[in-house]
């Protein structure tokens, strides 16, 4: 049994937590869409961001451009790009209640192979002499594609196999586009049995579901019951809907 300062110790503790989430919520911004596909062969190099200030005191963003760069193990790494984009606004001052809209346009080259950038929306610390203690702060990342002409992504499964319990594949995109496996259905067989998973419980194993075009990723999934050394054929197939 728990003591009753204890108990009262940990409720006033989660309390405080809640209190603190509710308190990050109420302080938000919101941002959409939070993925763009721009293909400047056929004309299409601009679109436009929302950013909606729900709060009730004033937004101060700026608003700076990455290339995203995703590596064989999934992780990523982010460079500067603000030279391949015009931004209108850069920064802004939003007041409570309203939106602004960011308009982006890529004055890049033509890309024989389609190109991740981020357009992150980053919210300016504002000193304020009442405030004191800790000041959060809030950043969005919208994923911007910058498609080939005829972008198309290809891919093939390699050295499939089960170790430490996980099953571990390499995917081949040898394509000229991005491709995302949580949009596809995985299935794999071993032995005489097949099993799938849709794309919903694919979302929830891959963290990183991007695969960049003419180039490998591997990938690892927590599956139950696997056997270390066991023969296994993975199939990704479309996901339907």
């Amino acid at each position: 049994m728990v003591p009753a300062r204890l108990a009262s110790t940990i409720k006033a503790a989660m309390l405080a937590i809640v209190a603190l989430a509710m308190a990050t919520v109420a302080h938000a911004y919101e941002v959409s869409p939070m993925r763009i596909f721009l293909q400047p062969s056929r004309g299409q190099s601009s679109a436009t961001i929302a950013v909606n200030n729900i709060r009730t005191d004033s937004l101060p963003i700026e608003v700076k451009v990455l290339r995203r760069l995703v590596n064989p193990d999934g992780s990523q790494t982010f460079q500067p790009a603000d030279d391949k984009f015009v931004i209108f606004p850069p920064q802004a001052q939003i007041a409570a209640g309203q939106s602004q809209a960011l308009r982006i346009q890529y004055t890049g080259d033509a890309v024989t192979e389609s190109e991740a950038y981020v357009i992150q929306v980053t919210e300016v610390p504002v000193n304020r002499l009442e405030q004191s203690g800790i000041q959060f702060t809030y950043n969005f990342g919208v994923a911007v594609y910058v498609q080939a002409n005829r972008p198309r992504a290809r891919l093939a499964i390699e050295n499939t196999r089960i170790v430490e319990g996980k099953l571990r594949f390499k995917v081949a995109n040898s394509g000229n586009d991005f491709a995302f496996i949580n949009g596809q259905q995985l299935e794999y067989q071993i032995g005489d049995e097949t099993f799938r998973l849709d794309r919903d419980a694919l979302t929830n194993l891959v963290e990183n579901p991007i695969i960049s075009p003419n180039s490998e990723r591997e990938f690892s999934l927590s599956l139950d019951n696997l056997i270390d050394g066991t023969p296994v054929k993975v199939r990704l197939s479309r996901a339907d809907g």
